[in-house]
């Protein structure tokens, strides 16, 4: 009632209006794309093959389409598989093979849920593994197939980390993604995840290949955004930590000040290097949506707003959803729209 007398069933009802119009799942500029995305969930697995082969060349559009098409199809795998004959060229085999273990790698991370290890039952985290070992063959087999493809090696970095590869493994892994692509936007994504004191390794670690990411990317290039997202995850790590051992008045003090000068300043040089000089990248709206993050995370709301200008009613789940369901990562980006007068 009193949220009624003080405007907040208006504001609600906005949020409401402009969630309606956040398009959660499709974090890209690639009308093609949209339309393949729509085929694919009708179960035209050909038009997904029409999209791959466009992309032999590009690795970077090639890694967005394999994500966003294995993301489409979950379920089909097995149709994915049967596309693959006898008579398949070489080519096109390697396209069905990352694109089936891309398929599969979705499929097992959504049977394993996005919780921590310790919410995820043994049936659950069994056939979690099950399924992911069952990408591990078709991505080796398209790496095979199409040598100078980096995409398959990215890809199996999620599998090293769902399976818990050997350390040296996943360098191994690493080091083929790196000399195909050594700005693969994806690959970068993987591997700063794998680094991370989540999945085994430190927020020291984390953050120095985060900031060898900026120092080594040449200027116009949105993977210097992965200094963004190695804030945001050592953020996340520290108030897990904190809410943990039960001390809340120290998780209320770093969500004040975390996000400040000098970690604004950090983020802010690196978005200049790519925004100063930017060139179209198939990655620009996942990118917008770091920068954009922790710019409004820190109340920076000029540069906020100059990122999330660029990303539209585009949503991508990460960071928005990290810390709820996807329907609240959707509702705290509505409102950030609100509060920068872009919607």
């Amino acid at each position: 009632m009193l949220m009624g007398l003080f405007g907040g069933g208006h504001r609600a009802g906005r949020v409401e209006t402009v969630m309606s119009g956040i398009v959660a799942d499709r974090c890209w500029n690639d009308p093609a794309l949209d339309a393949g995305v729509d085929a694919v969930r009708e179960g035209h697995l050909r038009a997904g093959l029409v999209l791959l082969a466009e992309t032999r060349g590009n690795p970077e559009t090639r890694a967005l389409r394999v994500d966003a098409l294995g993301a489409a199809a979950v379920g089909l795998s097995r149709e994915i598989h049967a596309l693959l004959t006898r008579e398949t060229p070489p080519q096109e085999a390697a396209d069905i093979l990352v694109w089936l273990g891309r398929t599969l790698i979705v499929e097992a991370w959504r049977i394993r849920g996005g919780g921590f290890a310790d919410t995820v039952g043994t049936d659950r985290f069994k056939l979690f593994h099950r399924t992911l070992a069952d990408a591990r063959d078709p991505l080796l087999a398209a790496a095979e197939l199409f040598p100078d493809d980096p995409v398959p090696w990215s890809c199996l970095q999620w599998v090293g980390l769902g399976l818990q590869f050997d350390r040296n493994d996943s360098d191994t892994i690493w080091q083929r993604v790196v000399e195909r692509c050594p700005t693969l936007f994806s690959g970068h994504w993987a591997r700063l995840q794998l680094l991370s004191e989540k999945w085994g390794g430190s927020h020291e670690e984390m953050m120095d290949f985060a900031r060898a990411t900026v120092a080594n990317a040449p200027h116009g290039h949105p993977v210097v955004s992965m200094i963004a997202l190695a804030h945001i995850e050592r953020f996340l790590g520290r108030q897990r930590g904190l809410l943990k051992s039960k001390r809340y008045l120290a998780a209320m003090r770093q969500e004040v000040t975390y996000f400040n000068g000098r970690t604004l300043d950090e983020v802010a040089a690196a978005a200049d290097k790519w925004c100063m000089s930017a060139l179209p990248h198939p990655r620009d709206l996942e990118a917008h949506h770091l920068m954009g993050w922790v710019f409004h995370a820190g109340e920076e709301k000029v540069r906020a707003r100059w990122h999330f200008y660029q990303v539209g009613h585009r949503l991508h789940r990460a960071p928005w959803s990290y810390t709820a369901g996807d329907e609240e990562g959707k509702r705290a980006f509505a409102n950030a729209l609100i509060e920068l007068h872009l919607a």
